[in-house]
């Protein structure tokens, strides 16, 4: 069976980002630069385990299967723009391995971020904002309990079209995190 946690980044994961950076899709859909050189991917990275923004909260997302019980990373949950006067922040999620998309991972670990802002930070309001071309994140957010807020349209330009980006949110009395572990055994057992 499938299980998925998150945890701190950590320098060894490091290879793995730089694979996910050779993945064009994986880019377009987070909005990293594609055929970024890795020493400046790797720049980055030390920077961001070394001194964090303080508005950011990420964690890597970790699944562990038979095959591999020490678990390996396959992407990461971020609660940025962390706002704690306003007691609101925004989700986003990024499956790095391909495998793995559409296939659960993201849902479960969106569900345990969200449990960590609402409960561990005491946050009150979450909010997405999503590309209308990143399908699987429409459809995640909204499964996730998410409230379409509303459509900046023509708001960004991706590959050189103009592209909606979607508005969601989240309370914090409208969170409603399953009561036990069976919504994820019938999600992502094989």
């Amino acid at each position: 069976m499938l299980e998925v946690y998150l945890r701190p980044l950590v320098m060894s994961d490091l290879p793995r980002v730089l694979e996910w950076s050779r993945d064009e899709a994986f880019c377009l859909a987070n909005g990293w630069p594609v055929g970024l050189p890795a020493e400046q991917l790797q720049d980055w990275f030390v920077r961001l385990l070394n001194n964090p923004p303080v508005d950011l909260v990420r964690k890597g997302i970790v699944v562990t299967t038979p095959e591999h019980p020490e678990g390996y990373l396959v992407g990461f949950v971020d609660l940025r723009e962390l706002n704690p006067l306003e007691k609101r922040a925004r989700l986003r999620i990024a499956i790095g391995d391909e495998t793995h998309r559409g296939q659960g991972v993201g849902f479960a670990a969106g569900l345990q971020m969200l449990g960590h802002g609402f409960s561990e930070l005491g946050l009150e309001r979450i909010t997405a904002e999503v590309h209308s071309s990143n399908s699987r994140m429409l459809s995640l957010v909204e499964k996730l309990g998410f409230k379409r807020e509303g459509v900046l349209r023509q708001h960004e330009t991706r590959q050189g079209i103009k592209e909606d980006v979607h508005l969601f949110g989240l309370l914090r009395e409208e969170f409603q995190p399953p009561r036990d572990e069976a919504w994820l055994e019938k999600l992502t057992s094989s």
